[in-house]
């Protein structure tokens, strides 16, 4: 386990045997860089599922030992720290940081009815305008996810990153306390200083179509046709760049086909990584879609089941997603956040840095760091900064709900 520090921010990880050792471990870091009065006011907290049980006594224990009373986070099926990460086993990934008590605004889980939120965040959006909004969310809570992130944006009007957490139990967060259900999280002013990415991680297959019929999940056609068919083109489309020749020509005999080992190399890459669906946002380019998953696919009436309420008129698009699509563009997109940093700052020093990250990626699982490629590609372009994160269960950039995406966000 390393520590990272900074002059704003401190961040450490570590898994172990139980809770305690754990806490123990993460703890006794942090509480090294304190620095008397000058002290830390602030942390970030994400506890893997294993240890969802206990989550109110590690919650209390950071705390006391930390004498830090404001905390958001959340359970998740892993925990990320720079240049590491820790899945499915007990582990904890904690940052604390230093900012003015007003800075900050800390408020509890919501959803559609704020009333709740609204009270503790209205005095004080009265004295400030909120820059930054970092959120955790329930994905399994009776609300929807996306319309608790709308209420939310609709009385705050910041920007908004974060995620759903993920576990195989309980879906808790930290807000100071343990909430569950909805979305809570907290605001920073405008006197804090941010700058963040998404990552997608897929490539698009041809162009984007126009659903000129759907209902509800359903897409039944694309662009005049029947959506099977479509889909099918640009299959085809995404086969022939992919070797450089027409699938129809690739002879398969019944011998080959039972015995997949035998399938011809080039064959074999059409085979790798998935194809979803993707939705543009608002007429913007190809490079920020919303991917969702195919659910289903009907030949004979030539629709496609989608995990996302379609509409007439709406464009879509079908992506695909590999390891290689997925470290190219996050490589991609760090280095342009490295420039735009240095271009708007004249500098890139981040203080601390918040990661979130798809549970369902695609990084390759490497024996004993199931995802220390994605961490340790992070660690080799930003640098050794503090920071802390989570695998998610879906992801949060500008108030929408993405999927299979990176969100890094960095602090200033």
């Amino acid at each position: 386990m390393s520590l990272f520090t900074s002059s704003q921010f401190a961040s450490a990880a570590a898994s172990g045997n139980d809770w305690r050792e754990c806490a123990k471990a993460v703890l006794e870091k942090l509480d090294g860089v304190k620095t008397g009065d000058d002290d830390f006011n602030f942390g970030f907290l994400y506890i893997t599922d294993k240890l969802a049980d206990d989550a109110e006594s590690i919650l209390n224990l950071f705390k006391s030992v930390l004498n830090i009373e404001h905390w958001v986070g959340c359970i998740t099926l892993g925990v990320c720290a720079n240049g590491e990460d820790f899945i499915d086993e007990p582990a904890i990934s904690a940052m604390v940081g230093r900012f003015d008590d007003d800075s900050f605004c800390v408020f509890p889980a919501t959803g559609a009815d704020t009333d709740e939120a609204r009270a503790v965040i209205g005095p004080w959006m009265e004295k400030h305008d909120p820059m930054l909004i970092a959120v955790h969310g329930d994905p399994l809570s009776e609300e929807e996810p996306a319309q608790s992130l709308e209420a939310v944006n609709a009385f705050t009007q910041g920007f908004m990153i974060g995620g759903l957490s993920s576990s195989r139990g309980t879906h808790l967060q930290f807000a100071d306390t343990i909430q569950e259900g909805g979305v809570s999280g907290v605001l920073f002013s405008q006197d804090i200083k941010v700058a963040s990415v998404l990552s997608q991680g897929c490539n698009p297959i041809g162009k984007p179509h126009v659903i000129t019929r759907g209902d509800e999940h359903m897409v039944l056609e694309l662009d005049g046709e029947k959506a099977v068919s479509v889909f099918e083109q640009d299959l085809r489309s995404l086969a022939i760049k992919a070797v450089d020749r027409d699938p129809d020509e690739i002879i398969l005999d019944t011998a080959v086909l039972d015995d997949p080992e035998k399938i011809p190399d080039e064959f074999q890459s059409l085979l790798k990584g998935e194809v979803h669906t993707a939705f543009p946002i608002s007429e913007s380019d190809q490079k920020d879609y919303l991917v969702r998953n195919i659910m289903g696919l009907d030949p004979e009436e030539g629709s496609i089941a989608v995990s996302h309420y379609v509409s007439s008129g709406e464009r879509m698009m079908f992506v695909h997603r590999d390891e290689d699509t997925v470290r190219e563009d996050l490589s991609r997109s760090l280095l342009e956040l490295r420039k735009r940093v240095e271009r708007d700052t004249g500098r890139f020093e981040p203080k601390g840095a918040l990661y979130v990250s798809c549970v369902a990626r695609g990084f390759s699982l490497p024996e004993g760091n199931s995802r220390s490629e994605e961490m340790s590609l992070i660690q080799e372009i930003i640098g050794d900064v503090p920071l802390t994160g989570f695998y998610a269960g879906g992801e949060v950039l500008n108030a929408r709900l993405y999927g299979y995406t990176g969100i890094l966000t960095l602090f200033l």
